[in-house]
């Protein structure tokens, strides 16, 4: 059974080797978070099976007002994931996201955080977010950095009812909530 000092420092080593996998120098305090969390949502991506066919580009949707949009579509611009070329769009509401393969949700009140994470359920979407309380709300994954550290929460049962299968080395280093359980 890991402990939570050892699953820090192993998520330590992660992000460190998750911004030199991705030509960048790691980004500690003082530099900008954005380009990791741009970095995560390329690397959750590796550790997750979608049941839908795939398609001929990998897209991720930002809902809401937020600058991870423009750090995703500078990082990604030549880049793939999943093997395909990654397409970033920037949407203000959840009708007009359509079906992406990934979500980031940024949207002010937990009601149009709500919308949106049953919206990702139906439609099949790994719905990612950095705003508290997200997994617990039915999010797939909550992605936060507190003093220098990265904490990941997957919430296992929503994944499961989105029909999305997440990888054992992803799980291994998130906080995993099932059911009302962490």
């Amino acid at each position: 059974m890991w402990r939570a000092p050892e699953v820090r420092r192993l998520a330590q080593r992660l992000v460190v080797l998750l911004c030199l996998l991705a030509g960048m120098a790691p980004a500690w305090p003082g530099q900008d978070e954005l380009q990791l969390k741009a970095v995560f949502l390329g690397r959750f991506a590796s550790y997750v099976q979608w049941p839908q066919p795939e398609r001929a580009a990998f897209d991720i949707t930002v809902l809401g007002a937020h600058p991870l949009g423009e750090q995703l579509a500078r990082l990604y611009a030549d880049k793939r994931i999943q093997g395909r070329p990654v397409r970033i769009r920037t949407v203000a509401q959840v009708q007009d996201v359509g079906t992406p393969d990934m979500l980031f949700v940024a949207l002010p009140s937990v009601a149009t955080r709500q919308a949106a994470i049953a919206y990702a359920q139906e439609h099949g979407i790994l719905s990612v977010s950095d705003a508290k309380g997200f997994a617990a709300l039915g999010g797939i994954i909550q992605i936060n950095f507190v003093e220098q550290n990265v904490q990941i929460k997957i919430n296992y049962d929503a994944a499961v009812k989105t029909g999305l299968h997440i990888g054992a080395p992803l799980l291994s280093i998130a906080t995993v909530l099932r059911g009302s359980q962490p």
